[in-house]
């Protein structure tokens, strides 16, 4: 998969063109867990005001590897340097065909898949071409203008931006656009209003009938209180996991059937309260910038890194337990809207390098 998308205006010279609109492009393998937290910084950067990349035209590349490719950790590929028309675009499905030049000002990588590619693209561009990685790149920090990081990466340096949790794309305007085109069912919902968003199991998570189970049970209590309940699955969600809280609603849920445009954003922005699997980071610091309460409902095996993860986020007041009282959650609540502020940090490391 290879391919390239425009989420700017207008022209705008492309560099070593003259003056002109500077340009951003964002460098992944088209998961939405890698993409959007590339956007969302690219967004941030093009929006701060007086900086460096104000008004940027923000443009996205997608990469597939070779099966053989993907199979070499990144640190091997930084070990192969970097050539025009050689290494390390021909490990990529295309050849490089979509990183044609000219190249950006700035490139902002997210996961491993990109980050021996960002890293060419920096040294072949004589540093005209910025790179900044999301995520730990295993491989060396210096290659990278700055790499922004979720704390539980453990990742530490003079050009890294440590976070809680994930670089997301919500912002206030954002829900406020998302609440204008809810489905009729979610704006004629009454209070108090759960918003549900489901994960599933993953290498880092273990979530079977248990985790389903005893989110179904407190679901359907709540819901038996009167509590507008709106559930959306994610591609991961099994379906007998959903089946199962269903059943458990009984009926007195809406659950989105995958038809049409996911509601997840509209749910932010029009809930009251917000529950969240724990299998995923992005899924929860998206939710804790949405400005509402947020409930983690536990896996029934979480990995280190993230229950580390869920650890800083009570510690910032931006999430709780399933079970904490509704009292308690709204009087402790902070929003968790960090990227703006990585944003910042960013601009001031391309600055001094």
């Amino acid at each position: 998969m290879s391919g390239a998308a425009d989420h700017g205006e207008g022209g705008g010279k492309d560099p070593g063109e003259g003056a002109g609109r500077r340009r951003i492009w964002t460098l992944t393998d088209g998961r939405p867990g890698n993409e959007n937290p590339a956007l969302a910084l690219a967004e941030a950067l093009a929006r701060r005001p007086g900086g460096a990349f104000e008004g940027a035209r923000i443009e996205t590349r997608r990469i597939a590897l070779r099966r053989w490719a993907a199979a070499l950790p990144p640190a091997l590929w930084a070990l192969g340097g970097a050539r025009r028309g050689g290494w390390p675009f021909s490990g990529l499905e295309d050849g490089g065909a979509a990183l044609d030049r000219p190249w950006p000002d700035l490139l902002v990588g997210a996961g491993r898949r990109a980050a021996p590619v960002a890293a060419a693209m920096r040294r072949l561009s004589g540093g005209r071409t910025r790179a900044v990685q999301i995520l730990d790149p295993r491989m060396p920090l210096a290659m990278f203008d700055a790499v922004a990081a979720p704390r539980h990466d453990g990742l530490r340096g003079a050009n890294v931006v440590t976070t809680t949790g994930s670089l997301t794309r919500i912002t206030p305007q954002r829900l406020a656009q998302a609440a204008a085109a809810a489905p009729p069912a979610l704006r004629a919902a009454g209070a108090p209003r759960l918003a549900v968003l489901l994960g599933g199991p993953s290498r880092a998570a273990r979530m079977g009938p248990g985790a389903f189970g005893r989110l179904g049970a407190w679901l359907a209590a709540r819901a038996g209180e009167g509590a507008a309940v709106w559930v959306t699955p994610s591609r991961r969600t099994p379906p007998e996991g959903l089946a199962a809280l269903r059943e458990a609603l009984g009926g007195a849920g809406w659950i989105w059937d995958g038809r049409g445009p996911n509601p997840y954003e509209a749910m932010l922005a029009l809930a009251d309260e917000i529950v969240v699997t724990a299998d995923s980071v992005n899924m929860a610091s998206e939710a804790a910038a949405a400005g509402k309460p947020v409930r983690v409902a536990p896996a029934d095996r979480l990995a280190p890194k993230l229950t580390a993860f869920h650890a800083a986020l009570r510690e910032a007041g931006a999430a709780f337990a399933l079970e904490t009282p509704a009292e308690e959650a709204r009087a402790r609540f902070r929003p968790l809207r960090e990227t703006d502020a990585a944003a910042a940090r960013v601009e001031a490391l391309l600055a001094r390098r």
